[in-house]
């Protein structure tokens, strides 16, 4: 049983968008909890601080970890909501097919930048694999992490945007 192109394009636009859905939330969990730690355990350092005269060394590596998560994660909610704020001032006085242009040319110029970012993020995340945190004794790569995972779900979100932007709208079916 063969499918027809649309009733192919109407499937794999289905996963595409349950991709979205189900990675912004988990996104959104991933961040939330990071940034919640991040309170706890600086909350824990005040009155560590304010009640005992202590201070607890471990804290700063966790909130820097945590920052990472939050500051990735967050950016990868961005690209699934499309919301960057891009200067196109040349493409408001543009015609259509300007704008189309510019619009192409940012897509393509934001998956390069994350294809790079990642393919760092794979080097670094080697290199940093030789060390270890001062205080907590974790591999380092382990700040590499959220930039690995961060940058590979927007190079994935926006591949999925530029197939949509490229196709354009899902035509409508044809009433008998």
């Amino acid at each position: 049983m063969s499918l027809e192109p649309e009733t192919k394009r109407g499937t794999l636009d289905r996963v595409l968008r349950s991709y979205l859905v189900a990675s912004k939330r988990v996104v959104l969990i991933v961040s939330i909890a990071f940034l919640a730690l991040m309170v706890a355990i600086n909350g824990i350092e005040i009155v560590g601080r304010g009640l005992f005269g202590r201070s607890f060394v471990w804290v700063q590596e966790i909130s820097i970890m945590s920052a990472m998560w939050v500051y990735f994660f967050a950016y990868g909610l961005i690209a699934k909501d499309e919301e960057y704020i891009r200067v196109d001032l040349f493409a408001t006085f543009a015609g259509p097919a300007a704008k189309a242009a510019v619009a192409l040319f940012a897509r393509l110029a934001t998956i390069a930048f994350h294809a790079t970012v990642l393919w760092f993020g794979i080097e670094a995340w080697r290199f940093l694999g030789l060390f270890r945190t001062s205080i907590l004794d974790w591999p380092e790569s382990l700040f590499v992490l959220p930039i690995l995972i961060g940058a590979a779900d927007i190079l994935i979100t926006e591949c999925i945007h530029l197939r949509t932007s490229l196709l354009g709208p899902k035509p409508k079916p044809k009433r008998a």
